[in-house]
């Protein structure tokens, strides 16, 4: 019993000691601007607001907030052919209500055009399905707003939910390695010391949406922005004082015969009464999704009128 107590206390000591090593490459390595210089010697401390970086969970906590506070949504999501002409499209508008525990969306308006689903009723495209899915409550649910875990799961199921799934981790969980994604799983982990030098990363001062930040940013260095880099560029806003994600910004890119994609992503959250709510989701992506035909899509979300409960 003793020495499984043992192996378990140098599993978890290797453990942090790893990653303090990661954050003592990173700081050694990353370039500051003449703001964060300046505000080192006022006691700015770089390798804990690289450890911040690492270990966030306010960016999913601002997406959990959608299905916990009551406010008011308006989206667009758009199909476009390779032209850029626009294929199908679909407009919905509707208000999250919160009663008691419970919380649901009630959609207000709903528009479809041209052809987005099949003669099924379902979507014809699986971009536009997991936005159905991820954004967009459907029935009665309990409010809760838990970061239960700092990683999202990749969920276990059929290969629809699992894609489903990975997007959503690209879109809330950046940097972190999904390892049900042959060959390329691994290289979203940012900060992993096989792909950490990949990179260049830098922090400097910005104000956005009001605030005053600090901003954390990785690109991919010029020789690596091929198929050994998938998160090309990365730039996410720090509140000054609360260390919530104010804006994140990033694309992630690959091409090989197996996968194929290009995704720009840009959220903008803002602080309510206190709680870390979103106000925009742009996304924008190039999927091509073995066996089916390449996806074209945008879609942007609006959120407004947010009626904090504490």
């Amino acid at each position: 019993m003793m020495d499984a107590l043992r192996a378990l206390a140098l599993i978890a000591f290797s453990s942090v000691s790893l990653a303090h090593a990661q954050v003592e490459r990173i700081a050694a390595e990353v370039e500051l601007d003449e703001v964060v210089i300046t505000a080192q010697k006022e006691g700015f401390n770089v390798e804990g607001f690289i450890r911040q970086v690492m270990e966030d969970t306010t960016f999913h906590k601002a997406f959990l907030n959608t299905r916990y506070h009551p406010h008011r949504l308006r989206s667009v999501l758009a199909v476009r052919a390779k032209d850029e002409k626009e294929t199908a499209s679909m407009y919905r508008t509707g208000y999250l209500h919160r009663n008691a525990d419970k919380v649901y969306l009630q959609l207000d308006t709903v528009k479809e055009t041209g052809k987005l689903r099949n003669r099924d009723s379902t979507f014809r495209y699986l971009t536009a399905e997991m936005y159905d899915d991820v954004f967009f409550l459907k029935g009665e649910r309990i409010a809760d707003n838990t970061v239960a875990s700092r990683k999202l799961e990749v969920e276990k199921g059929s290969k629809l939910d699992k894609y489903k799934s990975e997007l959503k981790k690209f879109m809330f969980d950046p940097g972190s390695e999904i390892g049900s994604v042959p060959f390329i799983g691994h290289k979203l982990a940012l900060f992993n010391a096989d792909m950490a030098p990949l990179y260049d990363f830098k922090i400097s001062a910005d104000e956005r949406n009001g605030h005053q930040c600090w901003v954390f940013s990785a690109e991919a260095k010029p020789e690596f922005r091929d198929g050994r880099t998938v998160i090309k560029k990365m730039d996410t806003w720090f509140d000054h004082v609360s260390n919530n994600v104010i804006a994140r910004t990033y694309r992630i890119a690959h091409s090989s015969v197996i996968l194929d994609f290009d995704i720009s992503i840009r959220v903008e959250n803002a602080i309510i009464d206190g709680a870390l709510v979103p106000t925009l989701v742009d996304y924008d992506g190039d999927w091509d999704i073995p066996l089916k035909k390449r996806e074209l899509v945008r879609f942007v979300l609006k959120y407004s009128g947010w009626r904090v409960i504490g």
